[in-house]
């Protein structure tokens, strides 16, 4: 195998004068007997670059937790690598106590459903876009629910209504419901009241909504549960001049009615038919992904950086960046995650965790990369994260003080899995995002210099 290296001899007051000669080597000698002799008075430094292939391969979780993300996940798409997917969200109900009733001869003037959109990922957005709202026939409860999970509701659609979405996608859009039999029975209901004595009441009345995209759409949605997502009834009390408004949402104020996002999956025929097993590895053929809340994840082996240090003596790493795509696509209507947190992994394939919990991942350049005290790798709340450039449509972060960490012993080198997280939010169950790249695409661009004595 040939790898690119290039030496800098100079100096030290002459350092910046840049890269001045390049040629090939064979990767077999030794990277620390690179360059052009020395002047035996001098002491110099040499400045080296290497490209240190990696590869990658796929791995599912056990289970992916979707219960309370904060978005509603549901559409459906369909690829060559992933297969079919559809999403499906479920959210409770609340009613506003704070808010006055209508009184029993309130007149309704109109209704209104709000949706709160995050994201709409399609191929194109140029057509109008279906939002399906079912009643929920089972009550969700207080425990924990997962990507497979489902409940019972009603196959017949409250509503269905399209939205054009092609000049903004993260905007506020609503449909008027006009003679609709369960508003017009949810009114009357509101008004007469005993169904609206408590939240406890109203739950076994109404569990609460369904959210689907048209089969026939291949797009998905995120939308947000809150104030800004749910029924809005306007009506007139008897002497009223003017509609008031009564809210039954996804969330009242700064709370959020409990919710999860169920996936269904149909990888028949793609090379994710092959992934049956959790927390294994495979290779499926040349190619690798990952698609938010499916439990699909990339895992990076680094181990060819192990034959790469143990040849050198005496270095210090002056640069370290990781590389990878580019990806198959990079459309602005279905862009890939934009950051990718690196977890530590092994032979398990799962994230490792340290002696009190935590995760360990990889920490930005010129911070601490583990902790003297426990001798573990240290945590923090702004990990190191691969973002996306969406000029050459790769991932790409400068993982130096990582690499320097494991050169000089302080950490072991793992293997990463690689996560769609930006600090504070877990983007991986935000959306169906997905990327897919060359499972040997990955690369470790190196820097490094020596300093000899003679």
């Amino acid at each position: 195998m040939k790898v690119t290296t290039t030496s800098i001899l100079t100096s030290p007051a002459k350092l910046a004068l840049g890269l001045i000669i390049s040629f090939i080597i064979s990767s077999c000698e030794d990277p620390s007997n690179l360059g052009l002799d020395l002047d035996p008075n001098n002491n110099q430094i040499g400045v080296f670059y290497q490209e240190i292939p990696l590869s990658a391969t796929v791995i599912k979780q056990d289970s992916l937790l979707t219960i309370n993300p904060n978005f509603l996940v549901f559409g459906h798409e369909e690829s060559d690598f992933f297969g079919k997917t559809e999403g499906i969200g479920y959210s409770r109900l609340f009613f506003n106590r704070d808010v006055a009733k209508p009184e029993a001869n309130a007149v309704l003037d109109s209704v209104r459903f709000n949706f709160n959109v995050r994201f709409v990922l399609a191929d194109e957005l140029e057509s109008e876009k279906t939002f399906q709202v079912h009643r929920l026939n089972e009550q969700i409860q207080d425990v924990n629910y997962y990507n497979f999970s489902s409940l019972e509701y009603n196959e017949e659609p409250i509503f269905t209504t399209s939205f054009d979405f092609s000049a903004r996608q993260d905007t506020l859009v609503f449909t008027k419901l006009e003679n609709n039999p369960f508003t017009n029975q949810l009114f009357e209901d509101l008004k007469e009241g005993s169904a609206f004595t408590d939240i406890f009441t109203f739950r076994e009345y109404l569990p609460g909504l369904v959210f689907k995209g048209a089969e026939d759409e291949k797009v998905s949605f995120t939308v947000r549960p809150g104030n800004n997502t749910g029924f809005v009834f306007f009506y007139r009390n008897e002497g009223d001049t003017v509609s008031k408004a009564y809210p039954i949402a996804t969330g009242v104020n700064s709370n959020i009615a409990r919710h999860f996002n169920q996936m269904i999956i149909d990888p028949t025929g793609t090379p994710t038919e092959a992934i049956v097993e959790p927390y294994v590895s495979y290779d499926l053929g040349g190619k690798v992904g990952s698609k938010n809340n499916t439990g699909l994840l990339v895992k990076l082996d680094m181990s060819p950086l192990d034959a790469f240090l143990d040849t050198l003596q005496n270095i210090t790493i002056n640069q370290a960046i990781l590389e990878m795509g580019p990806l198959s696509r990079n459309i602005a209507s279905l862009r890939p995650p934009q950051f990718h947190q690196m977890f530590f992994t092994n032979e398990t394939n799962k994230v490792l965790l340290r002696n009190d919990g935590r995760v360990m991942a990889v920490q930005p350049d010129g911070r601490p990369q583990y902790d003297p005290t426990t001798d573990e790798p240290i945590f923090s709340d702004s990990p190191a994260l691969l973002a996306h450039d969406l000029e050459k449509n790769i991932y790409r972060q400068f993982i130096t003080s990582h690499i320097n960490a494991i050169y000089r012993k302080n950490i072991q080198r793992r293997d990463f899995i690689i996560y769609p997280l930006v600090t504070g939010s877990d983007e991986y169950r935000q959306s169906t995002r997905e990327f897919i790249m060359e499972g040997n695409s990955p690369i470790l661009k190196i820097y490094y210099s020596k300093t000899r004595s003679f």
